[in-house]
């Protein structure tokens, strides 16, 4: 039994919505086509899908945003593969239609999440999106023997990707937590070794970004020996560039969902 459980959180004005509905004694659910299940990258959280619900909640897509429940006193060395098995378990337990979404360390969790499912009987998801996240395999930017990699080398690999305030980084409490669960999280794509029986057949979307320095944008055609007909998009921005706009985001999501399978990359 995996020692972590995936837990889909409400974020933000979704919660809102929720209880508005709830108070005019209208199911929550009716205005809801479908729900986009959120992974955060490595060292992040769920909460960095806060404001995701304000591009997404237009279209009827209702955001849930993975936080992973480590039981209490657990010793347990999480993995990819333990993760994307709580994963799985989470999302088959939802409603209608879902999406995976995962970001960088994510889009790993949700490619091994998919080739699960696709082994097991039961419901599939409507779509995989895989962001800022080359192929397994691909030789990483992060430190090697990353477990024991130091502080000073850590923050500099953090300073290159991008994206996180540098008073964090600084801060003598919030700075070490920061880079620990970096670590830990990145330990997991250093022994991750995918043993995929067969390519995936969920539909597949590959995001990344032009200015993306851990991951070249030629990188991303590499998802296409696990996934053949992946649809590849590149957007503005760095490794983050989810969160630098996610209405751009939300508008390609939508629009794969309705093109179906794809034809040559889009860039």
């Amino acid at each position: 039994m995996s020692a972590e459980r995936a837990e889909l959180v409400t974020l933000g004005g979704e919660r809102d919505r929720t209880d508005r509905m709830n108070r005019l004694g209208r199911p929550a659910s009716a205005a809801v086509h479908r729900t986009l299940i959120c992974v955060p990258h490595a060292g992040g959280s769920a909460a960095a899908f806060h404001a995701w619900h304000r591009a997404f909640g237009p279209h009827r897509t209702a955001v849930r945003a993975v936080h992973w429940e480590r039981p209490d006193g657990s010793e347990h060395r999480s993995s990819i593969e333990a993760r994307a098995a709580a994963l799985a378990a989470a999302a088959r337990e939802l409603t209608g239609p879902w999406i995976l979404l995962g970001h960088s360390l994510g889009a790993l969790i949700v490619a091994e999440a998919v080739h699960r499912l696709e082994n097991s009987p039961g419901p599939l998801p409507e779509r995989a999106v895989l962001c800022a996240s080359a192929p397994p395999g691909t030789p990483r930017s992060f430190p090697a023997d990353v477990l024991q990699a130091c502080d000073e080398r850590m923050a500099s690999y953090v300073r290159r990707l991008g994206g996180t305030d540098e008073r964090i980084l600084a801060d003598v409490e919030f700075g070490p937590r920061l880079l620990a669960a970096l670590r830990a999280d990145l330990d997991l794509i250093e022994r991750y070794a995918p043993d995929f029986t067969r390519p995936l057949a969920t539909p597949v979307s590959v995001y990344g970004a032009r200015a993306d320095r851990d991951v070249p944008v030629e990188s991303l055609e590499g998802w296409r020996q696990w996934a053949p007909k992946a649809r590849v998009r590149v957007f503005d921005g760095g490794h983050f560039f989810p969160h630098e706009d996610p209405a751009a985001i939300c508008r390609a999501v939508m629009a794969d969902c309705t093109q179906g399978d794809p034809g040559p990359s889009q860039r």
